[in-house]
């Protein structure tokens, strides 16, 4: 319940940014650049999608986890819901940006739009990767936390750390999250690298988990 009351609110939500968007777009900027860019994607979207998956993992607590059959199905059932609710959140958004689009009469988007897609999807895989790792820990500070910390750690990427390396660093180069704004499809082998090494740190983990 609590999950579909979590959906319903962030299709309110991003209705209205689109709204919003829709009245308030300066004239000659372009309809996607309100919704494509790294701020938009940390704070008004990634930062949202933090609190639905939060709520997602406190559906995985001592008493559901002594209904699975054993640890791999854990981290499985856990990673997939993290996916769905990921995967749903950003096409509802999508969704919208398209409509805009459409009542825009913008021409020749939806190549460009696709390629943004896979790239904020990419993303939230890779931040519920890391957060998943953390929960999967013995330290109890780094369970509780997971969430915040992997947020955190985003946008002082975002704000911090890759202006910085930008600053004294010709080389074109990026940590985490930052990869899904690089152009180019060599962004897209780091990204899917990212998945597949944090997959198999959870893997890893997992085995080593205290569900206690």
């Amino acid at each position: 319940m609590i999950r579909f009351l979590f959906v319903c609110a962030f299709t309110i939500y991003i209705a209205m940014s689109g709204i919003v968007f829709l009245f308030k777009l300066p004239a000659g900027h372009i309809w996607f650049n309100q919704w494509i860019f790294d701020k938009f994607y940390v704070f008004q979207f990634i930062s949202v999608i933090t609190v639905g998956l939060a709520i997602e993992g406190s559906y995985f607590n001592q008493l559901s986890y002594v209904r699975m059959e054993n640890r791999r199905q854990i981290l499985k059932r856990e990673l997939l819901g993290y996916y769905t609710l990921g995967l749903l959140c950003l096409s509802i958004m999508f969704l919208f940006i398209i409509l805009g689009a459409l009542l825009l009469r913008e021409q020749s988007f939806m190549l460009q739009l696709t390629d943004w897609y896979f790239r904020y999807l990419l993303g939230v895989i890779i931040f519920a990767n890391i957060m998943s790792c953390l929960k999967c820990t013995n330290n109890r500070s780094l369970r509780r936390h997971c969430t915040i910390m992997v947020f955190s750690w985003m946008a002082l990427e975002l704000l911090v750390f890759i202006p910085f390396i930008e600053k004294f660093s010709s080389l074109d180069t990026g940590l985490l999250f930052s990869w899904v704004f690089h152009k180019g499809s060599a962004s897209y082998y780091w990204m899917i690298g990212i998945v597949l090494i944090t997959l198999l740190l959870n893997i890893r983990i997992n085995e080593k988990r205290d569900f206690i």
